[in-house]
């Protein structure tokens, strides 16, 4: 549990702590650590707050087994994982399992069952999960240890990513908690001769004792991870299950050590050489330690968030030097801090205390027992005794404020522990008690158990001031043993929770007659002692006597049988390692779920219980580690700082701190004048560190000071480091006009303000912008004689970067170094590959003995290509299968409401007690239908969804609001005569005397829960997705499919820079980046060890944006079903969200392999020039991939909506076409009415390119159909923002107005815009108009981005998250380029991104290129370029 509000405290204190991961940020580690229970909680009972939720057994070991397998692959530990689950708890610990356990099961659950059947909902008849069976002992925990077995030998045994990994597994059968076991096996590797001191740790959990575990290593390398921390939230928010979707925090305990050395920076001033920064750790430690821990109660008014820690830091620093700089706190801080912290929180209340004593009328809160203490103690004294307390009571007469201060601590006692008399054996016994505590703790967090039987006997803490002359006391344990399983449960376990135990001791917890019936109330109370928080109130329980609990269960024991026994022991460490020599069957012991392991390659080791003890003599070496930097382990070494401590409001957690931060504030330049020129030469085209502290590698293409930029011309899609004397960056400069100027001032804004807000960083002025490319992974390039090379990959999106916090220079260690130097090692037969390049694009295949070939580069691979479904038809005729929307009025008008209350319903409606001028508590139900959601900006998938002015419904959405006005039509009635409320009460809906507003609210909500979209999970308004009904269509498309079992077995000899290996090296290198993603495409997974099976075929049915191209997500439908499977909208577990990292998009393959179209050509190999490339914009748009090895070839043909609307309205269709004829050799004024200027007029082509180019533009087709339809011709209007990008809008006849991307040019603007439109057009229907909203407020709502997965307008990009809501940054395109030529490289290839320029020379990687000679057209015969070649095994293809 740790200490309460302690995280929030500390990161917010020192803001630059945790930072927030995506999975490819996470560094290197070489241990792993996790603490089980945290994970079995998680996944056996997610959310409490639903008393509706159920689980079976199956399913919670299946998704415990897909967690582990989440966190491995993302840490891909080197060496070590090590799975700790809670064994036997010392008695220290069990005292709080035990108030936990009785709070949690006996009191919250049946509050919680209660307020729903008083609500009227119905309870499932299965029984819950009691989570109080996650407790050592239980069989639920014998079964996960078995699990937890098998999953191990499964994956040493199956997964080569485990292979070099040795797993302990430390189960619930050995004693101790789990991180404390972990921590005992840290130490002890220490200890070894051949241990490496720059080891790095990860350890999986980021609760406060595991902070203060990590520390107490001394580690220089470790970090603690968990999901994103949210505070404010709604506790019924359940995980996110898709480990691709989840953000972690990961926290570094060496900035953590720094920041310690900052915060008592003090110390070091005064004490000189004496200070030691290692021995201030451990005494920050025990400061947190009295603010709260899970073995000792929290000291009175001692809490975080009233400033307690600073308070203790303050008077550490002024007490310490006075010592000589022996570091002893509990000799130091006690003696001379007690009085102080105390009385200065008594001055506070001293006012409030006088006048709540002259109410109640006595001088002792109870009367009898002050007295009598005063008596007991005056029979004690001798006479000289009795003068000395006379002069101290005429001294305490005198200070009234004493006398105060004594009898305000003397009725803390008296209330709260219960004692009559207060007397100094009472308060040397309290002194005694809390530090043999404090002791307790140190020794367990240092060295380990130091006595399993020692425990804090109150649940309440003594006064700091009490605490008095404790440096002489002798302090001794008696070691003792563990308690045994079945002793713990009767020792933690309420009566409630009785079936967990044998059958033999439970009447133990419910007879009369048990010896320790009084150690399992039925009833208790909690206090909350001046805390906050429900569950952080004290549990007023008896403490268990352990001799009256072994007593009574002795007469038990013979009744055990022999599994039970069993049960009760403890057992020894295990460590798994692969052993290929190794082969036996592995038994499943839940066979019906998971395979038994036919060839098991694991070898097994004990390691004893004491293995691990280190003796306390030992003393770890310091590292210095300044030398040398760990990539993904921060430091603040690396540039100049000063740092102090003010209230500077950063924003860790989603709201501005409160407290002090750690300032950080970066020195200027002592080298002289920062200038442009200096800073390029040095910088660009070069890799450096930027985004200090939290390092990440860059490449730096262009550098500003607001006049001058110095940029490099390179050609689209090159991206060199140019690190060599002999291989100068190609750099030009450039002046900046007054526009650019500007918008350098606001990218410096933007990035002063997010140190400053985020980091707590202040950089000052900044006189150098760089633009960079961050680092995205590497991959392995093949060079000249058959040679590979491991390349740095760089982010395609360009950032800003304040140059005074950047780092170059550096040494880093990263051991990602490559493994492979040659074509043969890096494809060995049997390797698994898979095609990037055309014929069978992103097919998976085989690698063959390429000995003769490879000396040629070319590597002999067999592909498999099976059948693909056909979703042509199901593209052409969604709009049969997808959900009709309406807006609000529609809906309205045919169920005779106002649109308001359709509006009004279908979000939320909260109803209240009483009236709304007698209202009665603030107890509320939400009786709306929750369909859409505005301030989150989410809808309901098949009942609602935004576009840019208003919601719209369908039909089902139209059923539920008549079945609910047939119902309850009264509610309807309240609503629309009170339509400014915000709140409806009961009584004013039904007034009646014979009528039951709480009845009816219950019965409202008890048919809402019963319908199926409670059920129905939303989604974000920026989500583009296909409807569950078209899904269905595609299942049975894919169904249809695997009844052929067509799968081609093609051998060909590929060019090695066309395969695409899946390593770990190459984990976030994306396999094509031309790649385009739409919906309906087929995709193929290339990541292996992960939870979607290498190779497995799906389709995309959605897309969801992100502001990096590394962070979109895409919704895949794949063929089969797998462990770990989501439900998306499908019918089974076959979804799964992926990054781009992890597909190659197959119809991006076919769109750009020419191959697949109707026609053929007579082709010979011919090498390329450069005039073939220029008509690449006349080919109908195509996206040509470089990595082709094809020139595209197309004649003028019809595309599918073209088709589709000659099928529809064929004499308006030719109509239409006649008219564009017409429109295409008029003047640029006649054409399109475009109100802020027209597109750039091109060069006039041929007639006959013009034609296929005019049929392949998305202006024309939404022209055609438009026509066809009966509409006006579309009308588009251009915005430009400042950084020279335009946003295109194209408004119909019919209402319907779309807003494109942003974009670089208005042709492709227009472009996108159009096709945007065309989607609109095609999801809602073009049958109904669409007025302006009849209801206010819908107008205001803030259209969702329905451009770009993630904004992306060529070289302008977007800065990190937390820049906040800024215009976007980026880099305009200098004035001698041309306005549609990237700058800055090629766009994204995500969707709505600009497609790439055609390159004016031989692409590079490209060897011999395939020119069309002759084209004849064959509408009705369809004939491969390759003929049969593809379809006979034993004939070869050579690919280029």
């Amino acid at each position: 549990m740790g200490v309460p509000k302690f995280y929030r405290w500390i990161s917010e204190r020192y803001p630059c702590l945790s930072e927030v991961v995506k999975e490819h940020q996470i560094p290197e580690f070489d241990n792993f650590y996790l603490d089980m229970n945290g994970i079995i909680h998680q996944c056996s009972h997610p959310n409490d707050e639903d008393v509706h939720f159920r689980i079976s057994e199956e399913k919670i070991f299946a998704d415990i087994f897909h967690y582990l397998e989440v966190l491995f692959r993302i840490i891909k530990p080197r060496k070590v994982f090590f799975m700790a689950v809670d064994g036997v708890a010392p008695r220290a610990k069990m005292n709080q399992q035990r108030g936990r356990r009785f709070r949690l099961s006996a009191k919250e659950a049946e509050e919680k069952i209660k307020k729903a059947l008083d609500k009227g909902e119905v309870l499932p008849t299965e029984a819950r999960f009691d989570s109080n069976c996650i407790t050592p002992g239980t069989e639920f925990m014998v079964r996960l240890q078995e699990q937890l077995k098998y999953f191990v030998h499964n994956k040493l045994s199956n997964d080569k990513l485990w292979e070099n990994v040795k797993v302990y597994l430390s189960g619930h059968e050995t004693p101790g908690e789990g991180e404390h076991k972990i921590m005992e096996f840290i130490r002890s590797e220490n200890t070894k001769p051949n241990h490496d001191p720059n080891t790095r740790h990860c350890l999986y959990g980021l609760d406060a004792d595991l902070i203060m575990l990590g520390l107490t290593s001394h580690e220089p390398n470790f970090a603690l991870l968990r999901e994103e921390v949210r505070f404010g939230g709604k506790k019924s928010q359940k995980r996110i299950t898709a480990p691709e979707e989840t953000t972690f925090h990961l926290l570094h305990l060496s900035l953590m050590r720094e920041y310690i050395d900052y915060e008592f920076s003090e110390l070091k001033n005064k004490m000189g050489s004496d200070y030691d920064l290692e021995q201030v750790i451990d005494d920050w430690i025990l400061m947190g330690f009295l603010v709260g821990n899970d073995f000792i109660p929290h000291l009175p008014n001692l809490h975080i968030n009233h400033d307690a820690l600073p308070l203790l830091y303050k008077t550490y620093m002024s007490v310490l030097p006075s010592l000589g700089g022996k570091t002893r706190l509990v000799s130091c801080v006690f003696p001379q801090f007690l009085v102080l912290f105390d009385r200065e929180h008594f001055n506070e209340v001293f006012v409030d205390l006088k006048w709540f004593e002259s109410k109640v009328g006595n001088k002792y809160l109870n009367e009898a027992a002050g007295l009598a203490a005063e008596k007991e103690a005056a029979k004690k004294v001798t006479g000289e005794e009795k003068a000395a307390a006379a002069a101290d009571d005429e001294e305490e007469e005198d200070d009234i404020f004493e006398t105060e201060f004594r009898q305000y601590k003397r009725t803390y006692y008296m209330s709260k522990i219960g004692v009559d008399v207060v007397s100094d054996e009472f308060l040397a016994n309290q002194a005694k008690c809390y530090v043999e505590g404090i002791q307790w703790i140190l020794h367990y967090y240092y060295h380990g158990v130091q006595s399993w039987s020692w425990y804090y006997p109150y649940h309440y803490a003594p006064y700091l001031s009490d605490i008095r002359n404790v440096s002489g006391l002798k302090l001794t344990f008696e070691h003792g043993q563990p308690f045994m399983p079945f002793q713990q449960l009767l020792a933690v376990l309420p009566a409630a929770s009785m079936e967990l135990l044998p059958e033999c001791y439970r009447h133990l917890m419910t007879s009369e007659s048990s010896a320790i019936i009084e150690y399992y109330p039925l009833d208790f109370k909690t206090d909350l002692n001046g805390k906050q928080q429900e569950w952080e109130a004290v549990v007023l329980i008896p403490f268990i006597d352990e001799r009256c609990l072994l007593a009574a269960m002795e007469a038990c024991n013979r009744k055990l049988t022999k599994e039970e026994k069993a049960r009760n022991c403890h057992t020894e460490c295990a460590v798994y390692s692969y052993d290929r020599e190794m082969d036996f069957a592995y038994a499943s012991p839940l066979p019906q779920l998971f395979p038994d392991i036919v060839h098991c390659h694991v070898r097994t080791a004990h390691i004893p219980m004491d293995a691990w003890q280190v003796s306390l003599d030992h003393v770890s070496k310091p590292v210095d580690r300044s030398a040398l930097y760990f990539c993904g382990f921060p430091t603040l070494q690396h540039i100049k700082h000063k740092f102090y401590k003010k209230k500077g409001g950063v924003v860790v957690f989603q709201q501005s701190s409160r407290g002090e931060n750690m300032l950080l504030d970066i020195l200027p330049n002592q080298e002289g004048e920062t200038t442009c020129d200096d800073v390029a030469a040095q910088v660009l085209g070069k890799s450096v560190f930027v985004n200090w502290p939290h390092l990440e590698e860059a490449r730096i293409i262009a550098v500003s000071d607001g006049e001058t930029k110095f940029y490099l011309e390179e050609p689209p899609g090159v991206q060199r480091v140019y690190d060599r004397p002999s291989t100068p960056p190609p750099a030009k400069v450039t002046c900046l006009s007054d526009k650019e100027q500007k918008d350098w001032i606001k990218d410096v804004q933007g990035i002063t303000e997010y140190y400053l807000k985020r980091k707590g960083i202040v950089i000052n002025e900044t006189e150098v912008v760089l633009y960079g490319q961050l680092l995205t992974g590497r991959k392995y390039v093949p060079k000249a004689n058959g040679v590979v090379e491991l390349e740095k990959q760089w982010a395609k999106q360009v950032l800003p970067f304040a140059y005074q916090a950047v780092v170059k220079d550096i040494k880093a260690f990263c051991s990602s170094l490559a493994c492979f130097k040659s074509l043969d090692e890096l494809f060995p037969p049997t390797t698994t590959v898979f095609m990037v390049g055309n014929p069978y694009y992103g097919a998976m295949g085989e690698v063959q003995d390429s000995q003769d070939v490879i000396k040629d580069g070319r590597i002999r691979v067999v592909f498999s290509v099976p059948h693909e479904p056909q979703l042509e038809p199901l593209i052409q005729n969604q709009h049969k299968y997808s959900v009709k929307y309406s807006p609000g009025y529609v809906l309205a008008s045919r169920l005779g409401i106002t649109g308001y209350l359709v509006s009004r319903f279908s979000g939320s409606i909260f109803i209240g007690r009483g009236s709304k001028k007698n209202p009665c508590g603030e107890q509320r139900a939400n009786v709306g239908l929750n369909l859409k959601f505005n301030k989150k900006n989410e809808e309901v998938p098949g009942y609602t969804k935004r576009t840019e002015k208003e919601w719209l419904y369908s039909a089902a959405v139209e059923e539920l609001l008549a079945e609910y006005l047939d119902r309850f039509s009264e509610v309807f009635n309240n609503v629309a005569r009170n339509s400014h409320d915000d709140v409806f009460y009961e009584d004013d809906i039904w007034p009646g005397e014979d009528q039951n507003g709480a009845e009816k609210v219950a019965e409202i909500t008890s048919w809402l829960k019963s319908h199926p979209v409670s059920s129905i999970s939303r989604a974000s308004c920026d989500l583009q997705v296909l409807d569950a009904a078209i899904v269905e269509r595609i299942e049975e498309a894919v169904e249809k499919t695997k009844v052929k079992k067509s799968t081609k077995k093609v051998r060909v000899t590929v060019k090695p820079h066309l395969l695409f290996r899946p390593l770990e090296q190459q984990q976030g290198v994306v396999p094509d980046p031309d790649a385009e993603y739409r919906l309906f495409d087929r995709v193929i997974n290339i990541r292996e060890s992960f939870t979607v099976p290498l190779g497995l075929r799906g389709t995309i049915i959605g897309i969801k944006g992100a502001e990096r191209e590394a962070e979109v997500l895409y919704e895949v439908l794949f063929d089969e079903e797998f462990a770990g499977g989501l439900n998306i909208r499908c019918t089974s577990s076959r979804c799964y969200r992926l990054p781009p990292c992890a597909l190659i998009n197959l119809s991006h393959g076919a769109r750009v392999d020419h191959t697949g179209h109707k026609l053929t050509a007579i082709v010979k190999p011919q090498p390329a020039t450069g005039g073939n490339f220029s008509s690449y914009r006349q080919l109908a748009g195509l996206n040509h991939s470089p990595r082709s090895p094809f020139i595209p070839t197309q004649v003028g043909g019809w595309n599918a909506h073209s088709r589709f609307m000659y099928k529809l309205f064929p004499s308006k269709f030719l109509l239409c076409i006649l008219l564009l004829m017409i429109i295409t050799f008029l003047p640029p004024a006649a054409k399109i009415n475009v109100p802020h200027g027209d597109a750039p007029v091109l060069p006039s082509p041929a007639p006959a390119a013009s034609a296929n180019a005019l049929l392949g533009s998305k202006v024309s087709e939404l022209a055609c159909i438009c026509g066809a339809l009966g509409m006006a011709p579309p009308d588009f209007s251009f915005m430009r923002n400042r950084q020279v990008t335009l946003l295109c809008q194209v408004k119909l006849s019919n209402g319907l107005m779309v807003h494109g991307p942003q974009c670089q040019s208005e042709h492709d603007a227009k472009e996108k815009a159009a096709f945007f439109a065309l989607q609109r057009l095609n999801s809602l229907g073009s049958g109904f108009p669409l007025p302006p909203p009849l209801y206010t407020g819908v107008g205001q709502i803030r259209p969702p981005h329905m451009g770009a997965v993630f904004n992306q307008q060529g070289g302008v990009l977007l800065p990190p998250q937390g820049y906040g809501p800024a215009p976007l940054w980026g880099m305009t395109v200098p004035p001698q380029h041309h306005q549609n030529q990237p700058f800055y490289g090629p766009p994204g290839t995500f969707p709505g991104a600009a497609r790439p320029q055609p390159a004016t020379t031989l692409p590079i990687g490209s060897h011999n290129q395939f020119i069309p000679l002759q084209v004849t057209h064959k509408p009705f015969f369809h004939k491969d370029l390759l003929g049969s070649v593809r379809l006979v095994l034993p004939l070869q293809l050579s690919i280029t």
